[in-house]
């Protein structure tokens, strides 16, 4: 546990808004602050649990941020696309890197030491190339008994059901942008297990949670509903592996 050294603030949704009152954001990245902020105050908390003095987050976003003022002990690096929204401290490495050449191990960074904790937040949904080999890349730069806490959509979930129910297709079209392509490939937790299994990770814990529906009364309703009806219906996976 990480708490003696951790930050006391960003605890909460509001406070994680006060918090990025200080920074210049435009409207689209308000509003996807405002839908993901109950998964950054959960997967704070997940980080939280971790033992950890090398993080590695991959795919650099607000949850760079937020983890670098909680937990300003911990050296913070960062790889894929650098974003120079989310610039870095001084003594942090960005690592440039292309998750979809995973595939070649040949191409494969190697840390200057391996790390202890990587989080990989809504990132791998946006990698065309197999799950398989980019997790056998993450594993790489992880010690062995470090942790990887990865987050991803549910493809099976109810909003993703009721929507092809309705006639509508529940995953967005591919974009024309290198960078934000959109969603290649979403999983289910079955699935997203299997694919850490085979890159030689220990799955330790899988939790199922809605992250993204709206406030209000209407969550009210999706959330029972998804505690009522049979299968894996939430929206947002994560996932704890650990490296033998």
């Amino acid at each position: 546990m990480n708490d003696a050294r951790r930050n006391p603030r960003l605890r909460t949704e509001n406070e994680i808004f006060r918090y990025f009152d200080e920074h210049q954001l435009d409207s689209g990245l308000k509003e996807y602050l405002r839908y993901h902020a109950s998964r950054y105050v959960f997967l704070l908390g997940k980080v939280g649990e971790a033992d950890h003095e090398r993080i590695l987050d991959i795919g650099p976003s607000f949850q760079t941020s937020l983890m670098r003022e909680v937990y300003p002990d911990s050296v913070i690096d960062t790889l894929g696309f650098d974003d120079p929204r989310f610039p870095g401290r001084e003594g942090d490495r960005h690592i440039d890197f292309d998750l979809n050449d995973s595939a070649n191990p040949a191409c494969w960074p190697a840390p200057e030491t391996p790390y202890d904790l990587v989080v990989m937040a809504e990132v791998l949904e946006h990698v065309y190339t197999a799950a398989r080999p980019v997790l056998s890349f993450v594993a790489s730069l992880l010690r062995p008994g470090g942790t990887l806490i990865l987050q991803t959509p549910n493809a099976v979930s109810l909003g993703r059901r009721t929507s092809m129910l309705r006639g509508n297709n529940p995953y967005c079209m591919i974009r024309e942008e290198k960078i934000n392509p959109g969603h290649f490939c979403e999983f289910t937790v079955k699935e997203l297990g299997q694919a850490a299994e085979s890159a030689s990770l220990r799955v330790s814990e899988t939790t199922l949670t809605n992250f993204f529906e709206s406030p209000g009364y209407r969550k009210s309703i999706y959330d029972a509903l998804c505690a009522l009806l049979p299968g894996d219906l939430r929206d947002g996976i994560t996932l704890i592996a650990r490296k033998p």
